[in-house]
């Protein structure tokens, strides 16, 4: 029997779910594939009877097909980022558009609705559209022993500045809410039991943020008055903390403690945090700030695979590709790994500032396949 030709039928299914032969990482580079393809359509045509357009917010193009109406006003098969979710498009719509996902109805500007091919030309996917393979992550973290303990003191924590970034979008909703509540209650108890300097807390979406928190009761507290909801703007919130922080130690002279910023997301931003943080690196570089004193921690919540190597590049690409300092680390929680305590804790507030613990610590980065 012939071998099931697994790639392109994979491929084959993501063009017909995401317009691209791979699965876009972020809802900016699904938008670019879509307003392409969008162009490529207008000017060449199609050959397939029906073809998926971009819309901007209520601008329903003319001949969009109708699948049915909701209070006397027509409803459009729409489609988005958001996973394999199709959605309903309609100009009463409040932003124009509203998909299922994660068990909530999120409602989006930015979309595609399905009209009538404007002339049966031959059409295809551009190769300049269609994303490269990527390498997945797979496997977890290991502790082994105590090692950590034996190579570091807890009391160095007293020396940091921890401040933490949440993610509350939409896709956080559900299981992996409670798993960042514990990830970031374990970072705050294990601060606590060394300095007497508290947790700073912020979210991507919700406004609400917390100064100095000491108990992972007080974390919980917080945790439970957020409802995660809306995108993923990783970079944009990234921006606004270094705007806060940067100047608390980018003078080589300054006596402030070292920051250790710790950003707790499923690892899918809906925005390119990458130039934002060499960004920010360059401007350390440019002050000669020394490399122990500011540092990026991300925490990956759940078993993404994309999720994974999302991270996974801002780990290790940033780097080379800017030709800037290295200050990011990326750690994966696993709320039942059982070693996953107070070494894995103190990896997470270590290892962006200390490329030793990161490189060669007790906690084995995750293999790449």
């Amino acid at each position: 029997m012939s071998p099931v030709a697994v790639e392109p039928v994979r491929d084959t299914l993501n063009q017909i779910v995401y317009g691209a032969t791979q699965k876009p990482k972020t809802f900016k580079q699904w938008e670019d594939i879509a307003k392409d393809a969008t162009k490529e359509i207008m000017i060449h045509g199609s050959p397939s009877p029906l073809v998926w357009v971009h819309v901007t917010g209520k601008a329903v193009p003319g001949n969009a097909i109708v699948a049915g109406e909701e209070h006397g006003h027509p409803l459009f098969i729409a489609r988005t980022f958001y996973e394999v979710c199709i959605g309903k498009a309609g100009r009463h719509l409040e932003r124009g558009a509203a998909f299922p996902y994660n068990g909530r109805e999120i409602q989006t500007d930015s979309y595609e609705v399905l009209v009538p091919a404007l002339q049966p030309l031959r059409y295809q996917v551009s190769e300049t559209l269609r994303m490269k393979s990527i390498p997945r992550i797979s496997g977890a973290i290991e502790v082994r022993g105590n090692s950590m303990i034996h190579s570091f003191t807890y009391n160095a924590i007293s020396s940091l500045k921890s401040v933490v970034l949440v993610d509350d979008s939409s896709s956080m909703y559900g299981r992996l809410w409670p798993a960042a509540r514990e990830a970031l209650a374990g970072v705050v108890e294990v601060n606590s039991k060394y300095s007497t300097e508290g947790v700073d807390v912020y979210f991507m979406n919700n406004t609400r943020s917390e100064l100095n928190l000491k108990s992972g009761t007080a974390v919980r507290q917080l945790f439970n008055s957020v409802i995660p909801q809306g995108e993923t703007p990783t970079g944009a919130r990234l921006e606004d903390l270094f705007k806060i922080y940067l100047p608390l130690i980018e003078n080589p002279k300054s006596t402030y403690r070292p920051i250790t910023l710790i950003v707790i997301t499923d690892g899918e931003p809906t925005d390119d945090p990458k130039g934002v943080i060499a960004s920010a690196a360059r401007r350390l570089d440019q002050q000669k700030v020394p490399f122990g004193r500011f540092g990026i921690q991300f925490v990956q919540i759940g078993d993404d695979p994309d999720a994974a190597e999302a991270l996974r590049e801002l780990d290790d690409d940033i780097e080379a590709e800017y030709g800037v300092r290295d200050m990011v680390d990326s750690t994966r929680y696993h709320p039942s790994n059982p070693e996953f305590t107070v070494d894995t804790m103190t990896k997470v507030l270590f290892g962006a500032i200390d490329t030793h613990l990161d490189e060669s610590g007790s906690v084995r980065a995750i293999p790449r396949m």
